[in-house]
């Protein structure tokens, strides 16, 4: 459930970041859907291999370049979402920068107010343990 929880709430990041960023476009919200899967996917695929590519590059900016590649997966996504006759349109690498920001951080605050933490470190004392000497 939290998982169709999560495309849910990237397609909503995708539908913020098309009416703030000026070079994005979308169609339906249904199409928007379908981009936040394809997104999904390729941040898994192609993002991984990019990031693991430039290791170097990633290390020494202590994770900013990671942005530049999300940037790249985001602008990908919008080239294939378009050559696929989906609504969504990324314009070039500049809104595909700034639309993945503006997509993670709607996404993370969503998940963040909407998924409740499984795994809470219970309170009190921990269980008392007793040793015995054979």
């Amino acid at each position: 459930m939290s998982v169709l929880l999560r495309f849910l709430f990237s397609a909503i990041g995708l539908l913020v970041a098309s009416a703030v960023v000026p070079g994005l476009g979308h169609g339906s919200f249904l199409e928007l859907l379908v981009v936040a899967v394809l997104l999904g996917a390729l941040n898994t695929t192609v993002g991984s291999l990019l990031k693991f590519l430039a290791f170097v590059p990633v290390a020494c900016s202590l994770g900013c370049f990671s942005l530049v590649i999300n940037g790249l997966v985001f602008w990908l996504a919008g080239t294939l979402s378009t050559r696929l006759g989906l609504g969504f349109t990324v314009s070039g690498f500049w809104p595909g920068f700034f639309g993945a920001l503006v997509t993670s951080l709607v996404a993370s605050l969503l998940n963040a107010i909407f998924i409740p933490k499984d795994r809470q470190r219970p309170q009190g004392p921990g269980p008392s343990i007793k040793v015995i000497n054979p």
